[in-house]
């Protein structure tokens, strides 16, 4: 039997020992059934919860610092300098800039696009804003809205 045979084999029976014995093992599984230090049993308990939830980690270490109910993650809205069939869309009112379109999840993406003729929702609900205002509702998909008489600077657009 090769030397790494017999190292293999022993781990093996250690472990099988240790399951046997009912001794807790190290690694992932320990982290599964162990719980975790610093947090309430609240916290504990909605963190083994299906309840979405987030949790605050530590980066240098990787422990759970805290758990709250509800998610913080929104997904991304994403901007690019064209306007694909389902954008959003910023239309440019004046060449050489681009009309400007948004795609993706909810959320709003602020910038700063001059000379904005108007805009489209898209496949989206949306909503836009420019310098003086921002429209008063949020418009549904497939919908065109233009500026009357005047070109502004767009601000943010917002997809829901």
């Amino acid at each position: 039997m090769s030397t790494l045979t017999r190292h293999l084999a022993s781990g093996a029976a250690i472990l099988a020992l240790s399951a046997a014995l009912g001794m807790a093992t190290v690694g992932p599984a320990a982290a599964d059934t162990n719980p975790t230090p610093g947090l309430s049993s609240q916290e504990q308990q909605l963190l083994k919860s299906d309840t979405p939830k987030t949790v605050e980690i530590d980066p240098a270490t990787g422990q759970i610092l805290s758990v709250e109910k509800g998610s913080t993650f929104r997904p991304a809205i994403s901007n690019h300098n064209i306007c694909n069939s389902g954008d959003g869309c910023y239309y440019s009112g004046r060449i050489p800039y681009a009309n400007q379109g948004f795609y993706g999840s909810a959320g709003t993406f602020t910038g700063n696009w001059p000379y904005r003729s108007g805009w489209f929702t898209g496949n989206y609900t949306a909503l836009a804003c420019w310098t003086a205002a921002c429209s008063q509702t949020a418009l549904p998909p497939n919908t065109s809205a233009t500026f009357s008489g005047a070109l502004v600077t767009g601000t943010s657009f917002r997809i829901y």
